[in-house]
């Protein structure tokens, strides 16, 4: 998988190929967290298009149908409601079910036919009119069309981004994301937060994809998964819907879902179950008495809040693991996985994500830690995985940043990181 960003808010220009684990180096401000949300955003928009997302699907047409349905209900309440009493619920929750039923555009006339039949007013008329022919054309759209994945990538810049993409001198931002191993690619421009596709083919391999900021989630559960209902459930304009960007919203829903859908002791991936369970000292399940996500020390169940950082980092890429939410089709995206982490706790996860790259699972990370880059460095030539990891360095150039791959020249990398120290070592004078 090969990843290319160019004019994208900072990142001026950046090549990032993943053939296990791709670690992107450099300093704060130089675009890396941009880099892995631009691949988030990209690959959950291919996931949405392909149908691997029924949320996607239904939050879109509940937006689409919200507008419907206010407009449809301010007229049942006036003179002439009694019109139109029959011809809709008046619940709104029924009526956008009803909607996210409809499979195509006959489907859509048929049920709304009679709802137009029973209105009046010209003008309401008119405003209902293209509201359903929005509406028609997005269900009518077919799966993993270009069309489709401009959508599902407009909903998701939007949020990552928070509106906020601005382009280059060079040009609009451009993105393209290719796939050899099945044989697909995506390229597309992006103007005003809206995307344009400009190549499409095939299908990618990529089912999902996940992205990880914090640890923290794991304790702080509750209050994200309220927040995520409201984003998610509620008006994609309100303020609930800036709390959240989409990959804190995924990831908490995802390990929210885990509570009522899987048994955390009963892991998919034994082997690296075991392997981390080793690393971290415990593991964690959930507690069906407490409702609740625990970690298991010896004979002691721990609540996350009270487990050490680094235990939560391998703890949440346990429970990752454990029900194939990360897997070979479904890339991790962690954003410096080094924060909250001792050195050596660093360590012990630099070697963790070598033996996730040599298993076959797409790892990218961005850090600014030498101990986590040199564990990798280490790992990697220790376990033989050499050829699944690549270095990458981001770097200012003028008021814009270039990523290159430096598998040759690791020595820029920790040059670059040790520069601050360097400067403050000399005590004199």
């Amino acid at each position: 998988m090969k990843l290319s960003i160019r004019n994208l808010n900072i990142v001026r220009q950046a090549d990032v190929t993943v053939n296990g684990l791709a670690v992107i180096a450099g300093e704060n401000g130089t675009g890396k967290s941009t880099i892995g949300k631009t691949l988030f955003a990209t690959l959950k928009a291919i996931a949405a298009a392909r149908g691997n997302s029924s949320a996607t699907r239904d939050n879109a047409i509940a937006d689409l149908a919200d507008p419907i349905f206010s407009r449809l209900f301010r007229l049942r309440l006036s003179d002439d409601g009694h019109k139109i009493e029959s011809a809709f619920p008046a619940s709104r929750s029924t009526f956008i079910s009803e909607i996210s039923s409809l499979t195509s555009a006959d489907d859509v006339d048929r049920y709304f036919t009679p709802v137009l039949e029973a209105v009046t007013d010209t003008s309401l008329r008119h405003l209902l009119e293209s509201d359903i022919n929005a509406l028609s054309s997005y269900i009518a759209m077919p799966a993993d069309s270009g069309a489709t994945i401009a959508s599902a990538l407009d909903s998701m810049l939007r949020s990552e981004f928070l509106s906020n993409i601005s382009s280059g001198s060079a040009g609009y931002p451009e993105v393209s994301l290719t796939d050899p191993a099945s044989d697909s690619s995506l390229s597309y421009t992006i103007s005003h937060c809206e995307a344009s596709i400009t190549r499409h083919s095939a299908h990618s391999a990529f089912r999902d994809a996940t992205y990880i900021e914090s640890p923290l989630y794991l304790h702080l559960l509750d209050i994200l998964g309220k927040v995520s209902g409201a984003r998610i459930f509620g008006d994609p304009d309100s303020p609930a819907s800036l709390l959240l960007p989409a990959h804190v919203a995924d990831i908490v829903e995802k390990i929210e879902l885990l509570r009522y859908t899987a048994d955390m002791r009963a892991p998919r991936s034994p082997q690296l179950s075991s392997t981390l369970s080793q690393i971290a000292g415990g593991e964690f399940f959930y507690d069906s008495a407490r409702h609740a996500i625990m970690f298991r020390q010896g004979d002691n169940d721990i609540v996350p809040l009270n487990v050490a950082s680094g235990v939560k980092s391998l703890g949440l890429l346990q429970i990752l693991l454990d029900n194939k939410i990360v897997a070979p089709d479904r890339p991790l995206i962690w954003d410096e996985p080094e924060n909250h982490l001792h050195p050596s706790w660093q360590i012990r996860l630099a070697q963790f994500l070598v033996i996730l790259a040599a298993q076959g699972i797409p790892v990218i990370v961005s850090t600014h830690s030498p101990y986590f880059i040199q564990g990798i460095r280490h790992f990697a030539v220790k376990l033989r995985a050499e050829q699944f990891v690549d270095f990458y360095l981001t770097e200012m150039d003028g008021t814009s940043s270039i990523t290159q791959c430096v598998n040759d020249d690791l020595n820029r990398i920790f040059i670059k990181l040790a520069a601050p120290l360097n400067e403050i070592m000399d005590l004199s004078d």
